[in-house]
């Protein structure tokens, strides 16, 4: 398998809404599929509000597939209420992922949280329980640089050295590396020999209302994350996996232009 391209369903295309009309999830799945694209991260916000069924029928009717499955848990909160319910939403996103057919999940929620040794350990120790889970399944488990826990190359690697063999596997993010300053290509580097899925936007620097300059994403191609260079390290490598393009608030123009680079990208 080469690397394929795909759409994290989140941003201005979700819900979905395509010049002023409210599209159906096939509706909006078409239309990606129509611009080339093979796959869609699906939320669970989106199970929610359109059922699991819906979707999958959605997915079968458009051609696309679901590239992976979004678990939203904290496993980093010592409140007993809190774990429980992020026992829950893994049993329930273990068996939706399953009806959707993909082989991904990725869990979110929890690197907000202070940078501090036990809260990594807490992090790592709940990981751990939840991989167990997983190996019932042909699904992998999947986490990213994200928030104050984890957001750093080298954060990725010690969780990826710690449980790798446990069947953690990484989930680079192009932008996230860059909104925390950190050096994109030498993070993507590190974390290739884990690395499942990764997550493809661009940031740039523009001034706000007040005149400061902060990050805002972009259509792809057009800001300062070194795009190009990450797929020319994934190619390099021979990599093979879904590389989705995580929308923000694009316009359908912007929808359009970053998934025509996408694809370039690709080759």
């Amino acid at each position: 398998m080469a690397i394929r391209s795909a759409v994290m369903w989140m941003g201005s295309i979700y819900p979905p809404v395509w010049h002023g009309e409210e599209l159906e999830p096939a509706e909006l799945f078409t239309k990606l599929g129509e611009m080339g694209i093979e796959g869609i991260d699906i939320f669970a916000r989106a199970v929610d509000q359109y059922g699991v069924d819906t979707l999958a029928a959605a997915l079968d009717s458009s051609g696309l597939e679901c590239s992976c499955y979004y678990i939203s848990a904290n496993l980093v909160s010592e409140d007993t209420e809190v774990a429980q319910t992020a026992d829950d939403v893994f049993t329930r996103g273990i068996e939706n992922a399953q009806v959707l057919g993909t082989e991904l999940c990725f869990t979110h929620g929890s690197q907000g949280a202070e940078r501090t040794k036990e809260n990594f350990e807490r992090y790592m120790d709940r990981l751990g329980e939840k991989l167990r889970l997983f190996k019932q399944t042909e699904i992998t488990l999947l986490i990213e640089n994200s928030g104050q826990l984890m957001h750093t190359g080298d954060d990725l690697v010690r969780a990826a050295e710690r449980l790798g063999d446990e069947g953690l596997r990484l989930c680079p993010d192009t932008g996230n590396f860059t909104l925390w300053d950190v050096d994109v290509l030498d993070a993507v580097n590190k974390c290739m020999p884990w690395t499942a899925h990764v997550h493809i936007k661009d940031y740039d620097e523009q001034p706000d209302e007040d005149g400061k300059m902060r990050d805002v994403e972009v259509t792809l191609g057009t800001g300062q994350t070194p795009v190009a260079e990450v797929f020319e390290i994934l190619h390099g490598e021979a990599w093979s996996g879904w590389a989705p393009w995580e929308p923000g608030p694009q316009d359908e123009q912007g929808v359009t232009e970053s998934v025509s680079e996408l694809l370039r990208l690709i080759g």
